[in-house]
């Protein structure tokens, strides 16, 4: 039996750019076994699966080695290609049953502003041997139950990190989120996302970190509205809107290729 995936690169308006996704349109839940070995066959940090259910479509997100309980870039792409490919008109929304609820997107000409769920951080001691992992010294630092986020001195460590991804994968959380202050006044704060227990040593671009970034750049600059961008090699743009214990996240998505898999 033949499936057809498509791969969507995300939070980008050029190809090879943002964060590439996977995204298999199924008829019906399949086997998570079939899934898994999907996800590792593609190979990239994660690959979706959606069927129809009553009310929208059910989306699990999985990467070469986990299933995930949130992730941005991959529903992204998930919404562009149900719009892309005809499965649902351009000004129906595009709604998701995943492991973090309900989840809604909806498409603004280019753009697409997905409703996520907040993941505040509560600030908290850095883990002992986060610092050194990272390789640097570190302004801040909080827990989400998800993920670390911490806050660096300045855009030049941040874009200098070279982690110790051995280190970094026996936290026990799935991933570190790295952030500062950009030095361009064209983004408001810029990131980085180290995950290598999730079998993702760096995200290119990562939805769901900025659903603790807005909370966190919202508590210290006194606004909700922010332009962010992911400095990873790929890089990628991220509109972010705090709204409450909601994260509005806008960003647009470039179709790159249909794979026919004939298992």
């Amino acid at each position: 039996m033949s499936h057809t995936l498509h791969v969507v690169d995300a939070f980008t308006h050029r190809p090879f750019a943002g964060n590439p996704a996977a995204v298999c349109v199924l008829s019906a839940p399949a086997d998570e076994a079939w899934m898994r070995l999907v996800a590792r066959e593609m190979n990239l940090s994660e690959t979706a699966f959606l069927h129809p259910i009553e009310g929208g479509w059910s989306l699990r997100w999985l990467t070469p080695t986990v299933e995930v309980k949130l992730c941005g870039h991959a529903t992204l792409a998930s919404a562009f290609t149900l719009w892309e490919t005809g499965v649902l008109p351009p000004d129906q929304p595009a709604r998701f049953h995943t492991l973090s609820g309900w989840l809604t997107c909806r498409r603004d000409g280019d753009w697409i502003e997905m409703d996520f769920p907040a993941k505040v951080c509560a600030p908290c001691p850095p883990p002992v041997g986060l610092a050194d992992a990272l390789g640097c010294g570190l302004v801040a630092c909080g827990l989400n139950g998800m993920d670390y986020l911490v806050e660096v001195s300045d855009e030049k460590v941040l874009r200098g990190l070279k982690p110790n991804f051995t280190a970094l994968a026996v936290l026990p959380v799935r991933g570190v989120i790295v952030t500062c202050r950009s030095e361009s006044p064209e983004f408001d704060f810029i990131s980085r996302f180290f995950a290598p227990a999730a079998g993702v040593n760096e995200d290119p671009v990562t939805g769901s970190a900025h659903c603790a970034l807005g909370p966190y750049w919202q508590a210290k600059l006194g606004r909700a509205d922010f332009t962010a961008y992911q400095a990873s090699e790929r890089g990628g743009l991220v509109k972010v809107g705090v709204r409450g214990d909601r994260v509005l996240l806008r960003g647009q998505a470039v179709m790159m290729s249909r794979v026919d898999l004939r298992a």
